[in-house]
């Protein structure tokens, strides 16, 4: 079997990356965006993650409003209508919709490249319910959950003294993690579920919580301004904020500092932060609602209702106790016996060979 990934390259997300490699040990497997758009070579299977990230001129779309143009459109319904009648399409679904836009033109985006697709899987079963009740027209398509396969790949080179070490926290201290890029609407969540940790010798990791600019017209004194924040956050040593990306070779450290993981996000429909926490034996705290809710659930994780503090403060109080009780090893074990890179990869092997022979 021959297996197009056609997508364009991520950077610091390693799903593509890992799936690859695993897929390798069952298939021949080729990662080219530039392959789908070409319709040259032979593939049996064009498997498409993140429908934006086919090209780099349609995430180009993503920071911006305009219309996709009628050429792009063009060759995008050309391209499909090749890969469906000489191949079969699996798509991975990741999200709903992109976090960053969701008009109309990126539904018709989504909604076209969804009716070229034989197969698509899931994290979890709320998207295959949210998925029907979006696209009732959409029948031919076959649904199936493959879970999110874990960050074994990761380095993992520190114990959690030696990561406090590192990042200059007192081994006593509470540690909450918020992993990934932070939206300015999520930080008010963040503070509340802070704010519910009962100890005072407490620390919020939260590298990817920006620093923004305050709504200064004077460009010159808004940037001094901004300047002096940042430098004032550094400072600050019981909330770690403004930290830029972090490279994989040391996620470790800010994972294994942790007493446990929060995750902020509340619209999306998954995270791959449930994975990654578990990987690295740390409770994880999430919304109860779309995937993430259902995998933490699933997975004995505390769950929070949006808009309710009261709860928030529960999930936080649960997560300590769950800690104490060993739950982030549980987790670990699931992950790296359950999502388990080469376990994960079969599934998916298995479903296109399936759906090749029927």
């Amino acid at each position: 079997m021959k297996v197009l990934i056609a997508c364009i390259a991520i950077p610091g997300n390693r799903f593509v990356l890992d799936l690859k490699e695993g897929l390798e040990m069952y298939v021949n497997v080729f990662w080219e965006a530039d392959a789908f758009w070409k319709c040259e070579d032979q593939f049996d299977v064009v498997h498409i993650h993140w429908p934006e990230y086919l090209s780099y001129e349609l995430e180009a779309y993503l920071s911006n409003n305009k219309s996709i143009d009628s050429h792009s459109w063009k060759d995008l319904k050309q391209c499909l209508e090749h890969w469906s009648k000489h191949s079969k399409i699996i798509l991975t679904r990741h999200n709903d919709l992109p976090h960053s836009r969701k008009d109309k033109q990126i539904q018709d985006l989504y909604k076209l490249i969804y009716k070229h697709t034989s197969i698509v899987t899931h994290f979890a079963n709320y998207s295959i319910q949210q998925f029907k009740d979006w696209y009732p027209d959409l029948k031919h398509i076959k649904h199936v959950v493959i879970p999110h396969h874990n960050y074994a790949s990761l380095p993992n080179d520190s114990t959690k003294q030696e990561a406090r070490e590192y990042l200059n926290i007192a081994q006593g201290a509470n540690v909450m993690l918020v992993f990934g890029g932070i939206k300015e609407h999520e930080k008010p969540l963040i503070k509340t579920a802070f704010d519910a940790i009962s100890n005072k010798n407490k620390v919020l990791l939260a590298p990817g919580w920006k620093i923004p600019r305050r709504k200064i017209s004077y460009i010159r004194l808004r940037e001094l301004v901004w300047n002096f924040d940042v430098w004032i956050a550094k400072r600050n040593k019981r909330v770690r904020t403004n930290l830029g990306f972090i490279k994989e070779k040391d996620a470790h450290y800010y994972l294994n500092a942790a007493d446990f993981l929060f995750i902020p996000r509340t619209s999306e429909l998954n995270s791959g932060n449930i994975t990654l926490g578990c990987t690295f034996g740390l409770v994880v705290v999430g919304a109860d609602t779309a995937d993430i809710g259902e995998v933490l659930k699933e997975t004995g994780n505390p769950t929070f209702t949006v808009g309710n503090p009261k709860s928030v403060a529960n999930a936080i109080k649960k997560a300590f106790e769950l800690t104490l009780l060993n739950h982030g090893q549980n987790n670990k074990n699931y992950a790296l016996n359950y999502w388990d890179v080469k376990t994960i990869s079969k599934q998916y092997h298995d479903q296109m060979q399936n759906m090749l022979k029927g």
